[in-house]
């Protein structure tokens, strides 16, 4: 069957953002007095949106008013910082311009706030027509519920079973699974299917253009 849309998935998938991740939230955290962590630790607590990204950082129980507040400050000095190290994957350029070529759709969807979800494509994926590109909004619920992928294939006026999901997590693959779309995995980025592979998910794409072989 003919490909006819591709969603992505955007921190780990197309764009290295861990470090200018872990780098905001341990400002955050030194602000406070509250203890840092390193990056491999950061890279277990990503994928399910910023309050609990923060909460499993900070590992204590806390009030939901102090907890708002760490979020809160940990968004706005990340929302500063977003492009200081972080860069678009290897060969994913290269992969979208051909994906382009083959006039097939292209969107993100992203368990990252919304506003900073824009911020992080606006600068790295602007040369590419991403429609829409959307990140966690408190109305919709986040990965791996399907609503907002059900709702872009609407947008798009194409059938799940023609679109493509493309995530590095067990959250994409779920969200593919229970929207009836295609769920492809890829193994750069984080590595987060190559540790916790998930049931149906098939073979992993090692390189950006492993993609377009398979839609060939």
């Amino acid at each position: 069957m003919k490909i006819e849309g591709i969603i992505f998935d955007l921190d780990g998938t197309l764009v290295h953002t861990i470090e200018d991740i872990a780098g905001a939230a341990n400002m955050m955290f030194a602000r406070h007095g509250l203890p840092e962590h390193d990056l491999d630790y950061y890279l277990k607590w990503i994928g399910n949106g910023a309050v609990k990204f923060i909460e499993r950082a900070h590992g204590e129980v806390v009030t939901e008013e102090q907890l708002m507040t760490y979020v809160t400050e940990f968004k706005e000095i990340y929302a500063g910082n977003l492009h200081s190290k972080s860069r678009v994957y290897n060969g994913v350029s290269e992969m979208l311009n051909e994906i382009v070529n083959r006039d097939i759709r292209i969107s993100v969807l992203s368990n990252k706030p919304h506003l900073l979800t824009k911020k992080v494509c606006d600068f790295y994926l602007s040369a590419w027509p991403f429609d829409p590109v959307l990140g966690q909004r408190e109305e919709v619920p986040r990965k791996p519920d399907p609503a907002a992928a059900i709702k872009i294939a609407e947008q798009w006026g194409i059938v799940p079973e023609k679109i493509l999901f493309v995530g590095d997590s067990d959250n994409d693959i779920l969200t593919a699974q229970a929207a009836g779309m295609l769920p492809l995995g890829v193994s750069w980025g984080y590595g987060r299917l190559v540790n916790d592979p998930v049931e149906g998910m098939g073979e992993l794409m090692g390189d950006p253009s492993d993609i377009l072989d398979f839609i060939s």
